[in-house]
């Protein structure tokens, strides 16, 4: 089991001899070596408390275990509990004391824990021990104690690279970085090679500052002096990626991955840090590329990374992925999901719109993983996006019956589910019982509300509760901006629309890219196709705002369409397979394109844009079938009729769409 580290397999051993009473101090150990590959130093933790029931005394090296294991796990309460046994022991025993200390801030114990040292064993004080305990100090920016030591340590030892590299984090840490700089010069001076790390140190300092031009240089001089780019920097550049304003810079820091120097398929720390940040931003290429390289990889999974792995494949649509690393990480390997886990896996069900299947499995798992409250609000919004809000208030009572604790998101996907089939009146009880249970409503439930209203078409009602919301002290953000611009642009009220874009620019509400369709739609309804083209355009050049999605990509190639601009919204289509970091054309946009080329006297291209999207919308492995719309579907087989060339083009492009996965209805394809 500690080779296979399979944790289910193991824990099925032990309570088979504990059921026996035959678990003995040695299975004790391997268990928690098991515990321990897994990541989960908190289980082994448990194992000792355990150990102790029995009356057993573990010897030095499991004592040491232990520690590490308690250090790892932040149980601090175990690791002093644990000191007095320690006293006396071996070096190894008093390092991870030491740092346990630095680790809880404690520096003061962490000294008085290597003073002991000196004075009961000094024999055993070596490099090591003084680095360790320069580190604790350096960690938490105690950097005059830290040079005390320093000194104290070159007057018995020469000076060496780790402690010269502890000195320059702790500089770091204080955002001094200065100071790191003059010791990685005196480094130089000294004949001390610096190393990986003691860059990884500035690049750290440099990233927290958040100045990307500054980790480049740094970068620079890396490959200048021929050091390698170990997992501390690429950890450093993936989570500078995450807090980068300026989103071109933040793909330029994730361009990082592309170098061939760069492997983050040997570490499991490294590969969580890439997936994290890529799935933060969104970066679809290089998440393919984690994922399909995985199974190849000695990346060795724990709990967490399955959930990364499986929230990566739902971004890629790649529903079956999802299903295939969750059946490694629960039939294979043996690992009970987390709350987390599950909720990854439910999670990415409902976003495929596989309702019943995250339901299945919320029913198979509920009484083995504890279902938290964001589990059932995740099922409730998947009852609302197929707009069946009774199963959703059934799942609401089962929720009161376990005795999970609601919340603001819970209610506000109870009030969506309700307020997208216009049961307004249910949907404003539903608010009202909330406010009763002390569940605050958020920015998000008035908007839900205020969606409800326009998508009846009342929108005095819908501005009515936005009144409501800046009354209640709530500051309205882009998302009940975009629901009310939303409702104005679907029943043309446009004077209405101007007024909110004007106030939510005052109010400096920052626009999303559900902003950028709107708008781009509401030009088209307008007849203004060159202001259509300019808010895409303005969207493309700045990169601190909105990004350019998919989704506004259809838009735009949709109110090419509305304005009969065929040669345009060709033009645009071509162009933004170009643009960078671009989700799309996705099957919208082929569909806007396949049903509104015909009418405009363009259907053999429309024909062929069929073809191309049987190939493109399909290309990667794994991913879900993206499929066009039936109805624009419909209506090119209609065209061909009417042309009178549905025998010569539609045989085989009815072939190519079924090869695709996509149904074909055979009335299409009578004469």
């Amino acid at each position: 089991c500690a080779d296979s580290q399979n944790v289910r397999l193991a824990e099925s051993v032990a309570e088979h001899l504990r059921g026996r009473q035959e678990m003995s101090l040695a299975c004790y150990k391997t268990l928690m070596k098991v515990y321990a590959l897994n990541g989960r130093y908190g289980k082994a933790c448990e194992l000792y408390d355990e150990i102790k029931q029995h009356g057993w005394e573990p010897d030095a090296v499991m004592y040491g275990s232990v520690v590490k294991f308690a250090a790892k796990a932040g149980r601090t309460d175990l690791v002093h509990e644990l000191a007095e046994k320690l006293e006396g022991g071996c070096i190894r025993n008093y390092m991870w004391l030491i740092r346990s200390a630095g680790q809880d801030g404690d520096v003061k114990r962490a000294v008085d824990t290597f003073r002991k040292l000196q004075s009961t064993q000094p024999e055993l004080v070596d490099v090591m021990a003084y680095n360790v305990t320069i580190d604790a100090c350096a960690s938490n920016k105690q950097m005059a104690l830290a040079k005390q030591l320093f000194e104290e340590m070159r007057k018995e030892y020469p000076i060496n690279l780790v402690t010269c590299n502890t000195i320059m984090k702790g500089h770091c840490v204080a955002g001094d970085l200065d100071s790191a700089r003059r010791t990685l010069k005196e480094m130089d001076e000294s004949d001390i090679t610096p190393d990986a790390a003691s860059f990884s140190c500035l690049l750290r300092a440099a990233a927290q500052k958040l100045d990307y031009k500054e980790t480049c240089r740094i970068i620079a001089e890396l490959d200048r002096r021929k050091l390698p780019l170990d997992s501390y920097v690429i950890s450093i550049m993936m989570q500078l990626s995450r807090k980068l304003p300026d989103s071109r810079d933040a793909y330029k820091a994730l361009s990082i991955l592309d170098r061939p120097d760069v492997l983050i398929f040997e570490d499991e720390v490294v590969f969580n840090t890439v997936v994290d940040a890529c799935i933060y931003r969104r970066d679809y290429k290089h998440l393919s590329r984690a994922i399909d390289g995985y199974p190849s990889s000695k990346v060795r999974a724990s709990v967490r990374t399955y959930g990364l792995l499986i929230k990566c494949c739902a971004i890629l649509r790649r529903t079956q992925g999802c299903w295939n690393f969750w059946d490694e990480m629960v039939d294979r390997r043996g690992i009970i999901p987390n709350d987390v886990t599950l909720g990854c896996m439910i999670d990415a069900l409902v976003e495929a719109q596989r309702v019943e299947d995250a339901v299945a499995l919320f029913r198979d798992w509920k009484t083995k993983v504890t279902c938290d409250t964001i589990i059932y609000s995740t099922l409730i919004k998947g009852f609302a996006s197929i707009g069946d809000a009774d199963r959703a208030m059934a799942l609401f009572q089962d929720m009161r019956t376990d005795g999970v604790e609601s919340n603001h998101i819970v209610f506000t996907a109870l009030i969506n589910a309700h307020a997208k089939n216009g049961l307004m009146k249910r949907a404003e009880q539903l608010m009202e019982e909330m406010d009763k249970e002390g569940c605050k409503p958020n920015a998000i439930t008035y908007s839900t509300i205020i969606r409800g209203h326009c998508v009846r078409g009342d929108l005095s009602s819908a501005l009515q509760v936005f009144e409501q919301m800046v009354d209640c002290g709530f500051r309205a953000d882009a998302v009940i901006f975009n629901t009310l611009l939303d409702g104005c642009v679907q029943h043309r009220n446009f004077d209405l629309a101007d007024e909110l874009l004007l106030k939510m620019k005052n109010t400096k509400v920052a626009p999303s890219n559900f902003t950028l369709s709107i708008i781009v739609k509401m030009w088209s309804k307008r007849g203004d196709l060159d202001k259509a083209f300019e808010v895409v355009r303005s969207a493309l050049e700045d990169s601190t705002g909105p990004k350019v999605d998919a989704q506004v990509g259809a838009c735009i190639v949709g109110a090419c369409i509305h304005n009969r601009a065929p040669e345009r919204a060709l033009e645009i289509f071509e162009e933004m397979k170009t643009w960078p970091s671009f989700d799309g054309p996705d099957n919208n946009t082929y569909a806007a394109l396949i049903s509104g080329l015909p009418r405009l006297g363009y259907l053999r291209k429309a024909v062929e844009l069929t073809d191309e999207a049987c190939v493109r919308l399909n290309t990667n492995p794994g991913q879900d079938k993206r499929l066009l719309a039936p109805s624009a579907l419909a209506q090119l087989f209609r065209a061909l009729r009417c042309e009178r060339v549905l025998q010569e083009l539609g045989p085989s492009l009815a072939a190519k769409l079924r090869k695709a996965g996509m149904a074909v209805d055979d009335k299409w394809l009578a004469q």
